[in-house]
């Protein structure tokens, strides 16, 4: 092997007329994914694709908009897929309808989430016990709009009803225009392992574009999981969270530079730069339990980690989150100084 052993590997997709470049993408996370991390995550680098946070069709009408930002976004995120739930045909194809004309560049319909509350209301993952279901409201979002339309999935409900070759067959033939695939069945959730087997299986089966997603923690994982899989793309979810210089590591190490790993100070920096455009963007509450929600799975990994997430998570206001972090990151910090 050379150096630069990954060189080879496939470095953009098309979803129809859109060029995804570079192939690694951000996963849409509840909760995570808004237009603050989307902007950070991109000034980074390496991201060839964002997408918001998953939507319910039921709160995507202009009255409803009116009391969320779920589906707002600024012109430097683009390229940018906008993700909807739901188990109504004709409410998701209407709501793929108004969604379109905040012109994104691809809608994605969820059939993966697995959490209980998604999949008891017949959304998400509960939709792979459907398939005629699904692929009825397939249809209906593709009759609805002209943009692309993209599907998120997972494996199957449990390892005895595992249909993901039925489904990406199925979404290919009703004009899907590319898959993400988790491999995780739902009743596994995030437990265990993720089976990119069955990533490189759907790869095979079909012609449209297959994003595999899952596991993914490092930029060595992105691009042997690309390699193994046969996969179009890598989507990360959980692992940008944890770090989110991982787009522009996977990048640099396809080039075969020297991968940057971020210093304790550099750390520091992005926590107080999301806090303060969280700070700026929203009110007081919102912007403190965004930090908290983002602690909660960010990589600080050095002593004493596990307090600095507990004193954080118990602040009340900004300036007690912020002075927990200047007091746990000060030593770092001088020393950066002094170097």
């Amino acid at each position: 092997m050379t150096q630069n052993q990954y060189a080879d590997l496939p470095n953009s997709y098309q979803i129809h007329k859109l060029t995804v470049t570079p192939n690694i993408t951000l996963a849409p996370m509840a909760g995570v994914t808004d237009s603050i991390f989307r902007r950070i995550v991109l000034q980074i680098g390496g991201c060839g694709l964002v997408s918001s946070e998953m939507t319910n069709a039921a709160s995507i009408s202009p009255k409803a908009m009116k009391r969320h930002n779920l589906l707002d976004y600024s012109p430097e995120e683009r390229p940018i897929v906008m993700q909807i739930s739901g188990n109504d045909p004709d409410l998701v194809a209407n709501a793929a309808r108004i969604v379109e004309q905040l012109e994104p560049d691809a809608i994605d319909i969820n059939c993966g989430c697995p959490s209980p509350k998604v999949t008891g209301g017949g959304h998400g993952s509960a939709l792979l016990r459907d398939l005629p279901k699904m692929e009825q409201l397939l249809k209906a979002v593709l009759h609805a709009v002209e943009i692309p339309v993209t599907l998120k999935f997972r494996a199957g409900w449990d390892e005895d009803t595992l249909n993901y070759i039925e489904t990406a067959k199925m979404a290919e033939q009703t004009g899907v225009a590319a898959l993400a695939l988790h491999p995780r069945t739902r009743e596994q959730r995030y437990s265990g392992s993720a089976n990119w087997g069955r990533i490189a299986e759907t790869s095979a089966a079909v012609s449209i574009p297959v994003i595999g997603s899952g596991d993914v923690k490092d930029a060595h994982d992105a691009l042997a999981r690309l390699r193994e899989s046969g996969a179009a793309g890598v989507m990360i979810g959980r692992g940008a969270m944890t770090n989110p210089w991982i787009f522009q590591q996977i990048e640099q190490l396809r080039r075969g530079e020297p991968v940057f790993e971020p210093a304790p100070a550099d750390k520091y920096e992005f926590l107080l730069h999301y806090l303060m455009i969280c700070e700026t963007e929203m009110n007081e509450r919102l912007a403190l339990n965004k930090l908290k929600q983002l602690m909660g799975r960010f990589l600080v990994a050095l002593p004493g980690c596990a307090a600095l997430r507990e004193s954080v998570h118990r602040s009340t206001t900004i300036e007690e989150a912020r002075e927990h972090l200047a007091h746990f990151f000060e030593p770092y910090v001088e020393m950066t100084t002094v170097v």
